[in-house]
């Protein structure tokens, strides 16, 4: 395993600027609650779910998260991408919204299969619709087969159970984003949670063996069969995913607790971080196309 130094566009929030955001802020130990996106004009799911995520975790401890920015065009990606509809009772948007502006991107959700808005994912039977907008995504824009496309779906529906299997008084959150124009497409995909995380989670079983921090956990966590439950059946999720990514020379990150590993599949190698904590497991995955396959 490599280590690699941290590098945060100042503009850009995604799931690696994310880390240095939270070292920043330190939003559950400081008392302000202000999570300042001034400067920021692009934020992607993998840091728009574990915002969410966070202010949830924020709100569980008595803290009531205040969002700032200053750029227009993400005030409207927090409302068009179901952002802040999934945070509104817990945290609130400065400068404020009008409720006529809210309605009329309200409205708008679901119209853009190119975009997954955040979703709060409380059972499986939320799952069919959103992997069925997935998959026609893999199959129809970025061009991956037909197994391939269910083969990725699967990976990612077994990943989101664990969000709300592996937690209690809490659920999952996923959002999907495509960039870019035919051969150059590519793929975002940010699921989080804000449970107990992977090391507290695997301890359950003691199958699993010692773990003696949240990098060991992750590690364990790839392994085909790892799971809180003591089932041949379980355990599947995250190891198909980096198997799948490999195959597709994508990107995985899975974040928990102090600890991070982002995994280059273009290089088959990975990179492990020490992180600021956070409540839960938070996963994103990127996909390139295969127009030019």
């Amino acid at each position: 395993m490599s280590t690699q130094p941290h590098n945060q566009p100042r503009t850009k929030l995604d799931s690696v600027s994310f880390d240095r955001f939270v070292q920043d802020h330190q939003p559950l130990t400081n008392g302000d609650g202000r999570l300042d996106l001034t400067g920021v004009t692009l934020i992607t799911p993998g840091a728009l779910v574990p915002l969410a995520a966070l202010c949830h975790a924020m709100a569980k401890i008595g803290k009531s998260p205040v969002i700032l920015t200053d750029d227009d065009s993400v005030r409207r990606y927090l409302l068009r991408s179901g952002f802040m509809s999934e945070v509104t009772n817990v945290a609130r948007l400065e400068p404020h919204i009008t409720p006529a502006l809210a309605l009329l991107h309200s409205q708008r959700q679901g119209a853009n299969p190119m975009l997954l808005e955040v979703t709060r994912i409380k059972n499986g039977a939320a799952l069919p619709e959103l992997l069925n907008q997935i998959v026609w995504v893999l199959r129809y824009r970025l061009k991956y087969r037909k197994r391939d496309a269910f083969d990725v779906t699967t990976a990612i529906s077994e990943i989101c159970q664990n969000t709300f299997d592996h937690n209690s008084g809490t659920a999952g959150l996923i959002a999907m984003q495509v960039y870019g124009k035919g051969e150059g497409r590519f793929l975002e995909i940010g699921v989080s949670d804000d449970g107990d995380g992977l090391a507290v989670t695997l301890r359950r079983n003691p199958k699993n063996g010692p773990m003696r921090n949240d990098f060991e956990a992750i590690q364990k966590a790839i392994e085909l069969g790892t799971s809180e439950h003591d089932d041949p059946t379980r355990g599947t999720g995250l190891y198909h995913l980096l198997q799948i990514t490999y195959r597709h020379k994508g990107s995985v990150q899975i974040r928990s607790g102090r600890s991070k590993v982002r995994y280059r599949m273009d290089r088959q190698a990975g990179w492990g971080f020490s992180v600021a904590p956070t409540p839960g497991v938070h996963v994103a995955l990127m996909l390139p196309s295969k127009a030019a396959a």
